[in-house]
């Protein structure tokens, strides 16, 4: 009844460590594992259940989750769907939660937070009919944060009810915010200052929950290309048309960051939101360069 659908990018431990506690799930019919660009191919993996599927993506330089998922969601052959990220292992009961055409089911990171697990934010239950209905995760969001909540409003705006998983029912393999963008940025032990806004997760979020209303994401939008490489019986080697991908135009890429700059810098030095708006670029810098420190991996 269910495709389990994951994605990864040099987290093969993580991933290894949670497929032997999806195979023991009621009613997963398939998992879908996205190979976004690993160092090594993660193709042994089909041994370990014949229910595993790969579709590995070759030549990424950096892990976007929009593509990665979207393209996973998309080899999806079961009617429902669990999103479930390569850290994630989910309960049996969490299977219990059966999306319908009215609502689908994710993760609340408030409730999650309360009990240490603020990634419960990213894991959801839906149709793979929701999915379509939306033209999934935006594939203008290219960084770290925002992703899943924006796939969640536009579910909502398409007329689906969001209703709350327990926190409960997952439990993570944990590693630092630091790890969860390495793959996107490599922070240097001297980085430079843009570097380390580059890196920071408040400002990703920000940055994308702005990106996501300036330039909203929806069926009328071109998903990424993908070029088919090699196929075997369960599994099939892609690549992306990186020179196709869609432009995030420049006046919203512009009024995104300095959203979110103004925002990180209200947040780090207690500035008021009326105040913060009177900040520009270079004075949110200036302002950030004396509290933004390089966070441990």
């Amino acid at each position: 009844m269910f495709s389990l659908v994951t994605a990864c990018m040099n987290r093969e431990p993580h991933l290894r460590a949670s497929l032997q506690q999806w195979i023991k799930l009621p009613g997963i019919t398939e998992f879908v594992i996205v190979d976004w660009s690993n160092r090594e191919p993660l193709n042994d993996l089909l041994a370990v259940d014949p229910r595993v599927r790969i579709v590995r993506v070759e030549g990424e330089p950096r892990w976007v989750l929009s593509y990665a998922y979207n393209v996973g969601l998309d080899r999806a052959t079961q009617p429902l769907i669990l999103k479930c990220d390569a850290d994630c292992q989910p309960t049996p009961a969490a299977l219990e939660y059966t999306p319908d055409p009215g609502h689908f089911f994710a993760g609340y990171w408030q409730s999650g937070a309360a009990c240490g697990k603020p990634s419960v934010n990213g894991q959801c239950l839906f149709s793979k009919a929701q999915f379509n209905a939306v033209n999934g995760y935006s594939e203008y969001i290219r960084t770290y944060g925002r992703d899943d909540e924006d796939f969640y409003d536009r579910l909502i705006a398409a007329g689906f009810a969001r209703r709350e998983i327990p926190p409960a029912l997952f439990s993570f393999v944990e590693h630092s915010n630091a790890a969860r963008v390495s793959n996107q940025f490599a922070l240097k032990p001297h980085a430079a200052l843009e570097d380390l806004v580059q890196c920071n997760t408040t400002y990703n979020e920000i940055r994308n929950y702005c990106i996501g209303k300036l330039l909203p994401w929806g069926p009328g939008c071109r998903r990424a290309e993908f070029s088919p490489m090699e196929a075997g019986d369960r599994w099939e080697v892609l690549r992306r048309n990186q020179a196709a991908e869609l432009p995030v135009p420049p006046a919203v890429a512009t009024a995104a960051r300095l959203f979110a700059l103004r925002y990180l810098t209200g947040q780090l030095l207690k500035i008021s939101a009326a105040n913060q708006q009177r900040l520009d670029e270079k004075s949110c810098l200036v302002l950030l360069a004396k509290h933004l420190k390089p966070t441990a991996p």
